[in-house]
């Protein structure tokens, strides 16, 4: 069927548009940064968005602010913008980050006047949702499945809106503690992973009943006990796929499952790629040479670097 030509510009016109209410992304990564090294000065022609997971003496200046990233933080650099990092001259800083471009931000919304005017240092805390988001980001251009870069588009754009929500009260919000019942049943689960602890074993630790906890715990954390026990299952396994010293096997056993088919087939289907296929890439030569990753950021493959898009749309 032959297409008419105003069919074709409406199409074309609505590609356009779909492609503007979404960030584009150019690249992403996860990297340490050697002790004592600097970055910059420099000024980029896009947005960045880098987070660092653990406190440091790393320093980031901009043409006219100094900032001490000493607690888990994001820092949002505007295109144009000056600045330098000046990394913990101490120990190896590691650091995520998202290079991209968005119309939205381009055009000034409303929505995004606390990036695009407020300070570019933003502190996080344990309860927040953003590190997930961007350490999914790094894993979903590491593996690159079906529909990667839509999702790397969707995924930025639910990041940014939560570093704006609530714009009045964003930094008291990301600075609130998990409460202590629930760091609690966090400290339960890592200290039991090779068990088979239940949901109602990790609630009893809170002193709450079972039903009040996995409200509370959704509410901290952003998802049930369940979920949160089953992704340091996997976040120990694969620090343990990453040593090369054990087979499937012993670790699943070691990280609480009494299956090695069922450990399989729950790694295969959260992750994208079967746990022998990890400890293939983590036997690659950029694996072996890697700095071993915090126990904070674990579930992330460290030291990568993927180019999304070229920078001309």
């Amino acid at each position: 069927m032959t297409e008419r030509n105003g069919d074709g510009e409406e199409f074309r016109e609505c590609q356009a548009s779909m492609l503007r209410a979404w960030p584009f992304v150019h690249s992403v990564g996860d990297v340490w940064a050697a002790a004592g090294a600097t970055l910059g000065e420099r000024r980029l022609t896009d947005y960045e968005l880098v987070y660092f997971p653990d406190g440091s003496s790393t320093i980031y200046e901009t043409d006219k602010e100094t900032y001490k990233l000493d607690k888990p933080c994001f820092i949002f650099t505007r295109p144009g913008e000056g600045h330098r990092y000046r990394f913990d001259p101490n120990k190896n800083v590691r650091h995520l980050f998202v290079h991209f471009d968005y119309e939205e931000l381009r055009r000034g919304d409303a929505r995004f006047d606390s990036l695009l005017f407020g300070s570019p240092y933003l502190p996080v805390s344990g309860n927040s949702l953003l590190p997930a988001l961007l350490g999914q980001m790094v894993r979903i251009a590491d593996f690159q499945l079906a529909y990667w870069k839509r999702r790397l588009s969707a995924l930025l754009s639910s990041a940014l809106e939560e570093l704006c929500a609530s714009a009045d009260n964003a930094l008291e919000e990301l600075a609130r503690p998990l409460p202590l019942p629930i760091s609690q049943a966090l400290t339960y689960m890592e200290d039991h992973l090779e068990e088979s602890i239940t949901v109602e074993a990790i609630a009893r630790q809170s002193g709450w009943s079972h039903e009040h906890f996995t409200r509370m715990f959704v509410a901290s954390v952003g998802m049930s006990p369940k979920r949160a026990l089953l992704e340091r299952r996997l976040r120990r396994a694969e620090l343990l796929m990453q040593s090369g010293r054990w087979t499937v096997k012993q670790i699943a056993y070691r990280v609480g499952f009494r299956d090695e088919h069922h450990f399989s087939k729950i790694y295969k289907r959260l992750r994208g790629m079967t746990a022998s296929a990890y400890i293939a890439r983590c036997e690659s030569s950029l694996a072996q040479h890697a700095l071993p990753a915090p126990d904070t950021v674990a579930s992330l493959s460290s030291n990568r670097h993927v180019l999304v898009n070229e920078q001309i749309k």
